[in-house]
């Protein structure tokens, strides 16, 4: 039997997670889930909802804090419980969020071996997306376990000098969640889901809709200008489509969409939907527009053509297979695009290149098999 500590604070966090907790534990493991808290409104709902409890909660969150602040905070948390976790056979931590980081600068420091889940994923460019893409190349210098999801994340560690002998290539565990959370959403409609607000469901049943999520700091400013003008261009082009966003609570997103986004007829905005809730808008979606990793490798088991507002993406695979296209934030490109979409749909026969939803059990394995 494993010690293992799983350190996690955001939405994305707890579903790629998830999985891997529940792994261990069928293993035998004994898991110790620790969130510091880093998006708490939104974490505990998806605790819940995977059958999750945290064993200890750090709090860190403060109105309008900054990521020195943050870091500064997750790191002081920990080591006051540092008593509880030095005993750790190994630290867990997920992607690239400042949770993920100091999870695992804390766990370098306190000579327990990290294992990074989600490894590899590279733009090379430390500004987008930022700060991840910086946490996720700190994190690859200190973790004893890469579990790439792809070989080309593989393949970028190895060319960085990482110990070959320490890359496993095992998939994502965002399709685990994924196929886990879709048995349970089954055929249900968007007016059978509790889960989708009443509001939600309606706007969505009075004809064909785009999806949109769109929160990544490097697009603050001038990129959530363009995203709108976007949205709002292709509107007037296309009579026959709307667009419902759930919106980010940040306020430099929440406060900029509304004011861009609010009161126009063929234009929801929601709050951030519950996971089952939100997958379920997503197969129901003609066309995703989002910035978001996640739903990058989600949206391909639905067959969902994806564009993604950014300008460099560490997930190519997508890209390659034929799902996603890179449209960044110049409004005419995005109209341009997204036109095209709706018009074509999907046209690869491609499988989902992120996953087959056996990443988290294939990770227990090479654990034991190092143990």
């Amino acid at each position: 039997m494993l010690k293992i500590s799983i350190i996690l604070g955001t939405r994305p966090e707890v579903i790629k997670l998830a999985p891997v907790v529940h792994a261990a534990r069928t293993f035998g493991h004994r898991v110790k889930l620790i969130t510091t808290g880093q998006h708490r409104e939104l974490t505990y709902p998806l605790l819940k909802f995977f059958d999750l409890q945290p064993d200890l909660d750090l709090d860190v969150m403060t109105a309008d804090q900054s990521l020195t602040g943050l870091s500064e905070r997750i790191l002081r948390g920990l080591n006051q419980h540092s008593e509880t976790l030095k005993d750790s056979d190994y630290i867990f931590v997920q992607g690239d969020t400042v949770t993920a980081c100091l999870g695992a600068y804390w766990g370098f420091y306190s000579r327990i071996p990290v294992a990074h889940v989600e490894a590899g994923l590279r733009t090379y460019d430390l500004g987008a997306p930022f700060p991840e893409e910086g946490n996720r190349q700190l994190i690859g210098r200190i973790s004893r376990f890469h579990f790439a999801p792809t070989l080309q994340a593989a393949m970028a560690l190895e060319k960085e000098g990482v110990d070959p002998s320490s890359i496993y290539k095992v998939g994502n565990t965002s399709i685990d969640a994924l196929n886990w959370a879709m048995v349970k959403l089954g055929e249900r409609s968007l007016s059978e889901l509790s889960e989708v607000p009443r509001s939600v469901a309606e706007f969505a049943s009075q004809g064909r809709f785009i999806l949109l999520t769109a929160h990544r700091r490097e697009s603050f400013g001038p990129g959530f200008e363009g995203i709108c003008e976007g949205v709002l261009g292709l509107l007037k082009s296309q009579s026959d489509i709307r667009v419902i966003y759930p919106v980010h609570p940040n306020p430099q997103v929440r406060d900029r969409v509304r004011k861009r986004l609010g009161g126009h007829e063929r234009i929801l905005l929601c709050d951030p939907l519950a996971y089952v809730g939100f997958l379920a808008l997503l197969r129901a979606a003609e066309v995703v527009l989002t910035d978001s990793g996640g739903v990058q490798e989600e949206a391909p088991t639905l067959r969902k053509p994806i564009l993604v507002l950014r300008e460099k993406t560490e997930r190519p695979e997508g890209v390659e297979a034929g799902f996603s296209q890179l449209v960044g934030t110049h409004p005419g490109t995005i109209i341009k695009a997204t036109q095209a979409a709706l018009k074509n749909g999907l046209s690869t026969k491609a499988s989902n290149p992120y996953g087959d939803g056996q990443a988290s059990t294939r990770m227990m394995k090479i654990l034991g098999e190092n143990a």
